[in-house]
């Protein structure tokens, strides 16, 4: 079965792995809060290798989160597979991508 890995940073996570519906539920329920524990966070995607829109949601909840607590939130290094899905979906204009 696949996994997906959480590091946490000072600067804010890493996420590595498949980021699918398989795998999303099994994300601790406290990464987000987790990640929102500084004013601003940047989370790495560059180690994402498959994804799905159980992962694209996970990344929207994580944009809401954030905007309710007044947070700022930066992802780096997506996948080009993601930036497809969010495209397709519509959504990719919600999503705080920074070039790096």
């Amino acid at each position: 079965m696949s996994q997906i890995e959480f590091a946490l940073s000072a600067e804010g996570g890493a996420l590595s792995g498949e980021f699918t519906r398989h795998t999303v539920p099994t994300l601790a329920g406290n990464t987000i809060k987790k990640l929102l524990k500084n004013d601003h966070t940047v989370l790495d995607l560059k180690a994402i290798n498959g994804v799905d829109t159980a992962g694209l949601a996970w990344l929207l909840a994580l944009v809401e989160q954030a905007e309710k607590a007044h947070k700022k939130v930066e992802l780096t290094h997506l996948p080009e597979d993601l930036l497809k899905l969010a495209k397709l979906s519509g959504v990719d204009h919600f999503l705080p991508i920074t070039e790096s």
